[in-house]
Parts: structure tokens; sequence; C-alpha cells
């Protein structure tokens, strides 16, 4: 079996988010979202397959104000995935009539960001450090140096400077990151290092009426027993309910509380009753059965849900 050793990143100290209050889920443009994506190793050269991809899903994004002008935000959440679910790399034998050195095949790649308060101009530009970390997926290998198939769930890039801006019309408002993020690979078993480098634009649409959305987060990763999972834009005062599964991304609608869940075959995973604001946290025990998984969690309740959190049990 193949095997990963994850590198730590720096640790990212957060700047503190007490002027940002409004929460948006921001939908990804994933049409129009085409990222190149480029991968060197410590072996040799990578061709990748296909050259560009798309990404979709959803980016959470904390702003200081309802509407433009923005003064400051950052970002606390993504569930962000790559379409195709396939992406494709080859080293080259130097002896062309010999095998590849090695192949590999990342599938169902997802990924969540995160960035500390960055200051927005008043033309909606800004500069934020943020980190990328993969939340779901497996790597296939195959070639001269062995295979097997690993979870990729946990590489982390250091804190990278990533351009954007954030503006809006009417009631539209339109988030833009100009991706250039890196993550690393290392099997420890023979050296074999891959940096992969994500390159290109990544843009989301929220609306400004929807500002303090129902917004759930968890650890990054869970630990097997006690996980503190908190919520806020929930209904003052309201019962809320916390769904999971191990099956992904899906559409199920719940007629008990006329709200669609975004995962696959849930179940409930916890309960409790929001505060006068809104806000509150549910106490989760994670079993040892779920043991490197990755997991899908979702806040709900009646004609409401949260963000879609991905996040993997170690």
């Amino acid at each position: 079996m193949f095997k990963y050793a994850l590198p730590l990143a720096a640790t990212l100290i957060a700047a503190p988010l007490l002027a940002q209050t409004e929460q948006f889920s921001s939908v990804l443009d994933q049409p129009n979202n085409l990222i190149s994506w480029n991968v060197s190793t410590s072996i040799g050269s990578v061709n990748v397959s296909p050259a560009t991809f798309r990404i979709g899903g959803s980016v959470e994004l904390l702003l200081d104000s309802t509407n433009a002008p923005y003064t400051s935000g950052a970002l606390n959440g993504a569930i962000a995935f790559t379409s195709p679910t396939t992406l494709s790399g080859e080293i080259p034998n130097p002896l062309w009539f010999l095998p590849p050195l090695a192949t590999f095949d990342i599938k169902n790649l997802e990924f969540h960001l995160s960035s500390p308060s960055f200051s927005i101009a008043p033309n909606g530009d800004f500069s934020a450090m943020i980190v990328l970390t993969t939340t779901a997926g497996t790597n296939t290998m195959g070639g001269l140096f062995g295979s097997g198939t690993g979870p990729i769930a946990g590489l982390e890039s250091t804190p990278t400077a990533v351009n954007g801006n954030v503006s809006q019309s009417g009631t539209t408002i339109t988030f833009n990151l100009d991706m250039g993020i890196a993550v690393t690979l290392l099997d420890p078993g023979t050296g074999v290092s891959s940096d992969i480098t994500f390159n290109g634009p990544l843009a989301g649409f929220s609306d400004s009426t929807e500002n303090g959305s129902f917004h759930l987060e968890a650890p990054l990763p869970m630990n097997l027993g006690a996980n503190n999972m908190p919520f806020t834009g929930a209904t003052p005062g309201g019962a809320v309910f916390l769904a999971g599964t191990v099956a992904g991304r899906g559409s199920v609608f719940i007629g008990a509380l006329n709200a669609t869940l975004g995962i696959a075959n849930p179940a409930q995973a916890g309960g409790t009753t929001a505060d006068g604001s809104g806000n509150g946290r549910f106490n989760v025990n994670v079993p040892s059965s779920l043991l490197g998984r990755s997991v899908w969690l979702q806040g709900v309740e009646a004609n409401n849900a949260s963000n879609v959190f991905g996040s993997w049990v170690q």
C-alpha cells in the first residue's frame, strides 16, 4: 500500500475577525473557473492530463458590511471540487521504449480555504494570506517506483499571498481570487516528493440579501472522541440539527424540515438549540470506525440548511 507523510505547514496565526460580521456563502462559478496546474517532482518532469480543469462548490466569505464598499474580509471555509473528478499525471522514462517512471491519478479531490482578516481597498482589491487544505480524495500511483492507493486529505499549503477582488452590482456580490497555490505530496517509502500547483481565476457569487447566512465550522482534522462544531446564523432559539455522512456531496430533501441538504446519505449526528443570537455549537463524539475517513457535515433547521463542511478524521 502506498503511504503518505503529510508535511506540516507553518502555523497560521489569524488576525481578529471582530470587524467581519456579515457571513456569505459564495457559490463558485464552475463554468468559468478554468484552472491550469503543473506538477514538479524530485525524479523528473510530469505530463499532466487534462491540462486545465474547473472548480465548483462554494467559498465561505466574511465581510464587514452587508453592502459595498467593503473595508475588510476573511475566508472561513470552502467545499470546492474539481471537474473532471480525475486528474492524471505521468513521469516519462528517459529511455522512451521503457514504461514510465511513475503514473498517478488524483480522484475526487476536495479542498477548504481559509485566511486571516485582510483589508479591502475602495475599488474592492485585496491581498489575502490563504491556506488551502485538502479534505477528501485519493491518489493512485503506478510505475517503476511501486503502486498503490492512498488518501490525500490533510495536505496543506503554506500561507500564500493571493490577490483578489470583491465588488457589488445590484444585490450580487462578486468574489474573485487569482489562484497560485501549491501543496506537496511526499512518499516516505521512496523519498519521492511532488509539488502540485494550481493557477487561475476562482470566482463566486453571493446575494447581499442573504447576509448572515447559516454557517457551520468543524475541526480540521477531526479527532476521535469529542469535537466541538460551532455555528452561527441559525434561527434564534430554534432547534438545530447536525447531519453527517461519509458518502460525499449530494442532494437530499428533508421533508420534516422542508430543507434540502447538500450531502449524500445523511445521518443525524447531533442536535441542539440556538441561542438568542442564532449561534451555538454541536458536541459530537467521533467513533473509531471513522478513523482515516473523510466526512461531510451540514447544519439544518426548519426551512434552512448551512454550508457543507468537509473534514477528515485522524
